[in-house]
C-alpha cells in the first residue's frame, strides 16, 4: 500500500505543471545599460525607471553606462549577452539611425534584438534668439524666402537628431538653410544665445529649459500636442507644417535576441504601470519628455519606421555619417 501511494505522488508530481521562469522573474538583479554617459536625458530617464522597478520587483535595477561608439558599444554588449530579460538596453533614437546611415554594425538589429517597448520621446524644438526679425514660424518661412543667402542653423552636431530634423525642415519647406554643428547642445546654445547663429534646431532638453526662462523664442516643438514644458509653443500641426515633421529623440527598452515571450510580456507590462504611475509620469514629464508605452510591436514597428523615414532624409541631404 505504501509503495503503491508512493507511486501514485509521483505521478501526481509528475502532471502537475511546473512554474515557469516568467512567474519568477524578475530573481535576481537586472542590469540596464544606457549608452551614454550619467546625467544626459538617456542616463536621467533610466534612472528614473530604474527607481521604480527596483521598487516593483524587489530586485535591483542597475544602471550601467557604458558611452561610446555611437552607441554602438552598449549595444553590441546587449546583444552579446545572455537572453534572459536580466540584461535589457535603454535605447536611444540611433538604435534606428545607425542603421540609416548604414553603418556597419557588429550585430543584426532586427534579429539580434528584442523591442520590449516605447518608452518615452523627447521632443526635437526650433527656437530662435530673441532679436530675430521673426516671431512665429510662419513669420521665419516667408522671412527666410526672401534671403538670398542660407540661414545658419545650429545644432548639437553632425547628424544629430536635431540635424537630421533640420534638414527635413528645409526640404518639406523649401527654405534655404545651412547647418551648423556644435561638439554638444550647451556649446550650441552658448553661440545663439550670443547672437552668434539666431536659430537653433535642439530638444527640449536642454533648449525648451532657455524657451522656458525666456531666453529663447519658441518657434515649433516637433510633438502631436503642445508639451507641459512650453505651453505656448506651437505644435507641428498648429504651425502649419507638413505631418511628417513631427519628431523626437525616442527612447525605448530592448532584450537580446531571443528573449523568451513571457519574459518579453512582463518587462513590457511593467514599463507601461511605471508610466502609469502618477509619481514617476510627473518626473518624467517635469524634465519634458512625452509619455509613449505601448506593445512590443508597437516599438518593432516604430524602430521600423524610424529607420526608413531617417534614411530618406540622409540620403536626399547627403548627410555624412556620426564621427
Amino acid at each position: 500500500m505504501k509503495r503503491r501511494h508512493l507511486l501514485g505522488s509521483v505521478a501526481v508530481l509528475a502532471l502537475a505543471p511546473l512554474p515557469s521562469r516568467a512567474q519568477t522573474f524578475p530573481d535576481k538583479p537586472i542590469r540596464f545599460v544606457v549608452p551614454y554617459a550619467p546625467g544626459g536625458a538617456t542616463d536621467t530617464s533610466a534612472r528614473i525607471a530604474a527607481e521604480y522597478l527596483t521598487n516593483k520587483f524587489g530586485q535591483q535595477v542597475l544602471v550601467d553606462n557604458k558611452p561610446g561608439g555611437g552607441t554602438i558599444i552598449a549595444t553590441e554588449i546587449v546583444t552579446k549577452a545572455k537572453p534572459d530579460g536580466y540584461t535589457i538596453l535603454m535605447a536611444a533614437a540611433p538604435v534606428a539611425t545607425n542603421t540609416s546611415f548604414g553603418l556597419k554594425l557588429p550585430y543584426d538589429p532586427v534579429k539580434d534584438l528584442a523591442p520590449i517597448c516605447s518608452y518615452v520621446d523627447m521632443p526635437l524644438l526650433l527656437a530662435c534668439n530673441p532679436n530675430a526679425p521673426y516671431k512665429t514660424m510662419a513669420e521665419f518661412i516667408a522671412w527666410a524666402k526672401t534671403q538670398s543667402s542660407p540661414i545658419p542653423y545650429a545644432s548639437a552636431g553632425n547628424a544629430s537628431m536635431p540635424h537630421l530634423w533640420g534638414e527635413q525642415l528645409r526640404m518639406e519647406t523649401g527654405i534655404k538653410l545651412e547647418h551648423i554643428g556644435y561638439k554638444g547642445s550647451a556649446d550650441a546654445l552658448k553661440d545663439v544665445l550670443g547672437g552668434h547663429v539666431m536659430l537653433f534646431s535642439d530638444t527640449l532638453l536642454p533648449g525648451g529649459l532657455a524657451v522656458k526662462d525666456g531666453r529663447l523664442r519658441g518657434l515649433v516643438v516637433g510633438a502631436a500636442k503642445r508639451v507641459p514644458m512650453l505651453p505656448d509653443v506651437p505644435t507641428v500641426a498648429e504651425a502649419g507644417l507638413p505631418a511628417n515633421l513631427t519628431g523626437a529623440v525616442f527612447f525605448g527598452v530592448m532584450a537580446p535576441g531571443g528573449t523568451p515571450e513571457p519574459i518579453v510580456a512582463a518587462l513590457n507590462a511593467a514599463f507601461n504601470e511605471l508610466l502609469r504611475d502618477p509619481a514617476t509620469a510627473k518626473k518624467l514629464v517635469d524634465l519634458g519628455f512625452v509619455l509613449v508605452g505601448g506593445s512590443a510591436a508597437d516599438y518593432g514597428k516604430r524602430l521600423l519606421a524610424e529607420t526608413e523615414k531617417w534614411r530618406k532624409v540622409i540620403k536626399e541631404a547627403n548627410i555624412s555619417p556620426p564621427a
